[in-house]
């Protein structure tokens, strides 16, 4: 019987070595995924850069410009969450009708155009323009509904922050 058990243990050890090793395959295949978007994304406003236009003006794809406006409302808590990013994404795939690798690069586009911006506010203010043209009423209630699923992710709700620049963000693309 002891053997029986010997046994059963040494397969078990086996199984969760296997289990974790694939975790970890999995969580640094995630990330070499995101580093892959992110220099995607360089590389596509890189001529933007040397020509020193402003990234968010050379959008004109008002997908990136909404998954671009999530990215700046889920950065004003701070960094991004795991969560945060992933909800971008998810949003992206279901109310754009992207597929994942599609929704996978709007959402690393976005979170790079983020990155290059100092200024939030100011970012908002630039990408309500393109949505204000982009969108009609009632996509804009949608994407207002998306932008706060997607600030509402960190913590208990969003922040007093988030809800100013929310309302402010309802004002300019009316």
């Amino acid at each position: 019987m002891h053997i029986i058990l010997g046994i059963v243990a040494f397969l078990g050890g086996i199984a969760i070595f296997i289990w974790r090793v694939r975790a970890t395959a999995k969580a640094a295949k995630d990330i070499v995924e995101a580093a892959d978007d992110i220099r995607a994304a360089a590389r596509r406003f890189g001529h933007n850069r040397k020509t020193k236009i402003n990234p968010l003006d050379a959008i004109e794809d008002s997908r990136v410009a909404a998954a671009a406006v999530m990215a700046a409302f889920a950065r004003m808590d701070g960094d991004y969450t795991r969560e945060q990013l992933v909800a971008i994404k998810d949003e992206c795939q279901s109310v754009f009708g992207a597929s994942e690798k599609e929704a996978t690069e709007i959402a690393g586009q976005s979170r790079w155009l983020m990155e290059q911006s100092a200024n939030l506010d100011e970012a908002i203010r630039k990408l309500s323009r393109i949505l204000r043209r982009g969108l009609e009423a009632e996509e804009k209630k949608q994407f207002l509904s998306m932008v706060t699923r997607v600030a509402s992710i960190e913590g208990d709700g969003m922040s007093e922050i988030q809800q100013q620049s929310l309302s402010q963000l309802s004002r300019q693309i009316v």
